[in-house]
C-alpha cells in the first residue's frame, strides 16, 4: 500500500501493556483485515487519507507536545509499505513505540524499545481471521509482542481459549480485551473476560479511550 496517514494526535494509550501512558498517536491509512465490530473503519480505504512520510508524520507528532510512547496504529500498519522506515526513524524520537497489529504478518524490525500489541482474530470477527494466525510462531518468538485477544459475544470466550492453546501463546504475555465501542458494550463482555483471565492466567486490557470519551476520532 502507498505511505497514506489517516491522522496524528495526542491521547492517552487506552488499550494492552501501556495503557494510560501519554502517548502520540499515528494512524497509518489502509486495512485489508476488515473486522466486523472495527470503530476506525474511516481508515480502511487505501486511497484514503492523506500523503506524506514518516519524517513530516513525525514532526506533525512532535509539535502536539511531549509524550513518552508513540503508538503506530491503523488501518492495519503492516500493510504499509513505509511502516519500517517510520519505526526506525521513530527511535530516535521516543523512549518506547508500540505497533497496534493483527499480526497479518510477521514482524518487520526488531528493537529493545519496539513493542507490538498483536491482536490475531477470532472467528466471529472477520472472514480473513485465520490468516492472522499464520505468524504467531514468528510473533512468540518476537519477544516485545504480546498478544491482546478481542473477546465478544459466545462463542469468542471458547475460540479464544482453544486458539490460545492451539498456537501456544505464553500465557505471560497474553491479555484479552472485552469487545465494544462503547461503554456499555465494553461492560457487558467485561465479567466474561475477567473470568477467563483469573482462569488462565492472562492480562485483561481495558479500552480506556472508550470509557472515557467514547468511539470518536483524534483519541
Amino acid at each position: 500500500m502507498p505511505d497514506h496517514i489517516s491522522e496524528v494526535f495526542l491521547s492517552l494509550q487506552g488499550e494492552g501493556p501501556s495503557a494510560g501512558t501519554p502517548a502520540h498517536f499515528i494512524r497509518l491509512q489502509g486495512c485489508t483485515v476488515g473486522c466486523d465490530w472495527c470503530d476506525t473503519r474511516y481508515a480502511w480505504p487505501e486511497d484514503g487519507g492523506r500523503d506524506g512520510g514518516p519524517a513530516a508524520w513525525i514532526a506533525e507528532a512532535l509539535a502536539l507536545g511531549a509524550a513518552p510512547l508513540l503508538v503506530v496504529t491503523g488501518g492495519e500498519p503492516l500493510e504499509s509499505g513505509g511502516l519500517r522506515d517510520l519505526l526506525e526513524r521513530s527511535l530516535d524520537h521516543w523512549a518506547r513505540v508500540e505497533v497496534e497489529t493483527s499480526g497479518i504478518a510477521p514482524p518487520p524490525l526488531s528493537h529493545p524499545r519496539l513493542f507490538y500489541n498483536v491482536s490475531p482474530k477470532l472467528p466471529s470477527a472477520t472472514r480473513r481471521w485465520e490468516e492472522t494466525w499464520r505468524a504467531a510462531p514468528a510473533w512468540i518468538a518476537e519477544p516485545n509482542a504480546t498478544f491482546k485477544l478481542v473477546v465478544g459475544d459466545a462463542p469468542d470466550d471458547a475460540d479464544a481459549v482453544r486458539l490460545i492453546a492451539a498456537h501456544r501463546l505464553p500465557a505471560a504475555r497474553v491479555m484479552l480485551m472485552p469487545e465494544g465501542v462503547s461503554d456499555e458494550r465494553v461492560r457487558a463482555h467485561a465479567a466474561t473476560v475477567a473470568a477467563l483471565c483469573r482462569a488462565h492466567g492472562w492480562r485483561m486490557s481495558p479500552r480506556l479511550h472508550v470509557w472515557l470519551w467514547g468511539a470518536r476520532r483524534g483519541v
